[in-house]
C-alpha cells in the first residue's frame, strides 16, 4: 500500500470524492458527510472501496473484497472511532479506513481480526468491534492525514448560514467569495452554494462583480492570477482552486507585496482601508 501511494495522496483524494459523490452538492447543496442519511452513510463506505480498488488497481477477491500482492484482504470503513467486524472475518486480514470531514483528517491499518481482540458484545447480526487491545494491534500505514480541504467546512457555522441565507446561485457566491477571503474554494464549494452544475460561471460573474467592491477573485487555472498570488505573497493556487482578496492602492513607501493595475500598485487591504474599485483590467 505503501508503494502504490506513499504519501497518500491518492486514498485521500478517493475518500473525499466518494463523499462529494454521494452528497451531490450541485443539486442538494450539502457539504458535510453529516447531511448524508442513514442509508447513504452506509453507502460511503462501500464507494469508498470500490474506488480504492479501482484507483490502485487491487484485483478482486475470491472471499473477500480484494487481493493485496496475493494476500486476500477485505476493507472496513468508518467515520468514527471503531469497525464492526462478523463472524466470517475472523483470522482474515482487513485494511482499516477511518475518515472524518468534521476534523478533516483519514487513516489507513493492518489489521488480522482475531477472537481476542474484539469486544465482548456483539449486535443482532453478530458483529463485533474492537477492544482497546484491538485497536492498539492495528499496523498504521497512513495516520491522521488531511483530507482535500473545502471552505464551507472550515467556515464558521453562522458564516455559512449567512451565505446560504442569500436567495440565488449567484449572490450565495458572492457572499462565499466576500466572506472566505484568502480560503482556498473549491469546485464542490461552488457546486453547494450555487445548487447548480455551473458553479464556475457564477465564480467568473463574482470576479467581475466584485471587482467593483475591491476584491480581487482569483483561479488558479489562470497563469496571470498564479503570478499574482505569488506576488502578493498568498498561498500557491492549484489547477481548481478559487481564492478571493481585497486589494487597496499602496500608498508610497509600503513595503508591502504589490501587484501593478493600471500603472498603480495594490496590496492587500487592510481593516481600515476604504473600499476601492478595481481597475477594469482585473476584469479581462
Amino acid at each position: 500500500m505503501l508503494r502504490l501511494d506513499p504519501d497518500g495522496s491518492r486514498m485521500g483524494a478517493v475518500i473525499d470524492g466518494a463523499g462529494r459523490h454521494l452528497l451531490d452538492p450541485a443539486h442538494t447543496g450539502r457539504y458535510l458527510w453529516s447531511q448524508l442519511t442513514k442509508g447513504e452513510k452506509t453507502g460511503l463506505g462501500v464507494a469508498v472501496g470500490h474506488r480504492i480498488q479501482r484507483e490502485l488497481g487491487l484485483a478482486d477477491g475470491l472471499h473477500l473484497d480484494f487481493r493485496v500482492v496475493g494476500h486476500e484482504v477485505d476493507m472496513r470503513f468508518t467515520t468514527g472511532g471503531n469497525w464492526m467486524f462478523p463472524p466470517e472475518l475472523q483470522g482474515g486480514l482487513c485494511l482499516l479506513v477511518r475518515a472524518d470531514d468534521a476534523s478533516g483528517q483519514w487513516s489507513l491499518g493492518l489489521l488480522r481480526v482475531r477472537p481476542e481482540l474484539m469486544r465482548t458484545g456483539a449486535n443482532r447480526d453478530g458483529k463485533r468491534g474492537l477492544s482497546a487491545q484491538g485497536r492498539s494491534a492495528i499496523h498504521w500505514i497512513h495516520r491522521d492525514l488531511p483530507l482535500p480541504e473545502h471552505a464551507l467546512r472550515q467556515l464558521p457555522a453562522d458564516v455559512v448560514a449567512a451565505i446560504f441565507a442569500k436567495s440565488s446561485g449567484q449572490a450565495r457566491t458572492e457572499e462565499l467569495f466576500q466572506q472566505a477571503q484568502l480560503t482556498a474554494i473549491t469546485t464542490a464549494d461552488l457546486s453547494a452554494v450555487t445548487m447548480q452544475l455551473d458553479g464556475v460561471k457564477r465564480a467568473r460573474e463574482a470576479r467581475r462583480r466584485l471587482a467593483s467592491r475591491g476584491v480581487l477573485v482569483l483561479n488558479g487555472t489562470h497563469s496571470r492570477d498564479c503570478e499574482w498570488a505569488s506576488a502578493l505573497g498568498l498561498p500557491v493556487l492549484a489547477p481548481s482552486i478559487w481564492m478571493s482578496v481585497r486589494l487597496a492602492p499602496a500608498p508610497q513607501h509600503d513595503d508591502s507585496p504589490t501587484i501593478t493595475l493600471d500603472g498603480i500598485p495594490w496590496r492587500v487591504a487592510r481593516p481600515g482601508d476604504p473600499e476601492t474599485p478595481l481597475p477594469t483590467a482585473v476584469l479581462r
